[in-house]
């Protein structure tokens, strides 16, 4: 697993540790039951200090994207639970609608948003 973090970003670096874990769920990289690195070992892997790893880690626990268990150790949850899996795709829906009403204040049109839409989805090879 290869995940840099921006140090010049606006970005949080929990934020961008988190986002970049989710990423590497969405594309399969990391499934359910697979074993992150420890706090101590993600912090030496990403070159940051443990307390940003940690609250890294809580937020995907608050998710529901990972176990927490003793000893630092995480774990993926993705698929482990139906209703794990209906809360996000809730959670998923309810953020892009919110980000849509924005788009369409702020003028934009279907095919600028199809655009925009389509371009992501070929810059994460999401088919």
């Amino acid at each position: 697993m290869n995940l840099s973090l921006d140090t010049s970003s606006k970005i949080p670096l929990y934020q961008q540790l988190a986002q970049q874990l989710i990423l590497e769920i969405a594309k399969g990289n990391l499934q359910n039951g697979d074993q992150l690195p420890s706090i101590r070992d993600m912090a030496m892997q990403t070159k940051v200090n443990l307390h940003t790893v940690h609250k890294s880690y809580r937020e995907l626990q608050r998710k529901g994207l990972i176990a927490l268990k003793p000893k630092t150790k995480a774990f993926i949850l993705t698929g482990h639970s139906s209703t794990i899996k209906d809360n996000k795709l809730y959670q998923i829906s309810f953020n892009l609608e919110q980000i849509l009403m924005e788009a369409y204040v702020m003028g934009l049109g279907k095919e600028q948003l199809q655009q925009i839409f389509n371009r992501i989805l070929q810059k994460y090879s999401i088919s």
